[in-house]
């Protein structure tokens, strides 16, 4: 389904009049992302993300570092976590919006000594990741708000996300909590879309490329990069690492912009599909299509954070 992937802002406007056609843009900016709308969106786009995305169940980008898209890319982040575990005494790990416990089901084969818990607030994603899990006995899945976390303090060596305290609508709260349950010294990693730190300096069509992104993710507002460090700073964290891995996105973008456009080639049928399928399960294909653009401009910024307690 590859295509070459189109980022030119020329493409850019013509793309945002054919969305506005399908999902009229100002109503979709101005529409509030909640607890219940989180929820929602992942439990329609479970489909979306089994058939086009990855049929193992991961709900993350590839990480593609030689610039080309494989499926092998959807084990990229899981290997780096893996290989930190290996460089630290670490006993027990939490990870944080586990999904289809694509990520925790992989290191607790790998690492039977370790206990691995992960959390989610999608009661399909949770049912997916349990039923997935059974007879490994070092991996369990619970309902679990990362705002609220219901853990002891200074209880886990190691604390992970992949994409998922992006949709936090109090990121300081958050920060807070993934601190209070780390163990000092342990570490937290998080893979995550930040806006860059020069997003107000971007031309309108862009901002307006990045909101809908966020809201067709079900994402409130990504938080600019250099703000989210400072609340990370703030809350108690030391930052180990910061890397900006933006360009290894791009070629599982350019595979999924495929998808995309096919969405939008017909006018009609785009309208029948947004009738008879999940309106969040079609709002896909607006960041589908519009994330290349966003990301290749640095709007949006894909990051690797180590934190450390």
């Amino acid at each position: 389904m590859n295509k070459k992937m189109i980022t030119n802002l020329e493409a850019l406007d013509g793309y945002l009049k054919k969305i506005d056609r399908i999902f009229p843009i100002q109503e979709l900016i101005g529409s509030q992302i909640n607890h219940a709308k989180i929820t929602k969106y992942y439990k329609d786009s479970f489909s979306g993300y089994k058939y086009i995305h990855s049929r193992s169940g991961a709900v993350h980008m590839a990480l593609n570092y030689d610039g080309k898209f494989d499926r092998e890319g959807f084990y990229t982040q899981v290997k780096e976590i893996h290989q930190m575990i290996q460089e630290r005494p670490v006993q027990d790990v939490l990870e944080l919006g586990c999904g289809q416990g694509f990520n925790s089901i992989y290191l607790a084969k790998l690492l039977p000594e370790v206990q691995f818990q992960g959390v989610d607030i999608t009661q399909k994603h949770l049912d997916a990741a349990t039923k997935k899990a059974r007879g490994i006995s070092n991996v369990c899945f619970d309902y679990g708000d990362f705002q609220q976390l219901q853990f002891p303090d200074n209880h886990f060596d190691l604390i992970f996300e992949l994409e998922a305290v992006c949709h936090a609508n109090d990121m300081r709260q958050a920060l807070s909590e993934i601190h209070r349950v780390l163990k000092e010294g342990g570490q937290a990693v998080l893979y995550d879309g930040y806006r860059s730190a020069h997003f107000e300096n971007l031309t309108a069509s862009l901002k307006t490329a990045t909101q809908l992104t966020e809201k067709s993710m079900a994402v409130e507002r990504f938080i600019q990069i250099d703000q989210w460090i400072k609340i990370a700073e703030e809350v108690g964290f030391k930052i180990r690492i910061q890397d900006n891995l933006s360009e290894a996105i791009m070629p599982s973008l350019e595979y999924l912009q495929g998808w995309a456009r096919g969405y939008y080639k017909y006018y009609t049928l785009s309208k029948f599909f947004n009738q008879v399928l999940p309106r969040d399960l079609v709002m896909n294909s607006i960041a589908g299509i519009l994330m290349p653009f966003v990301v290749h401009h640095e709007a949006l910024v894909y990051y690797k954070v180590v934190l450390e307690k």
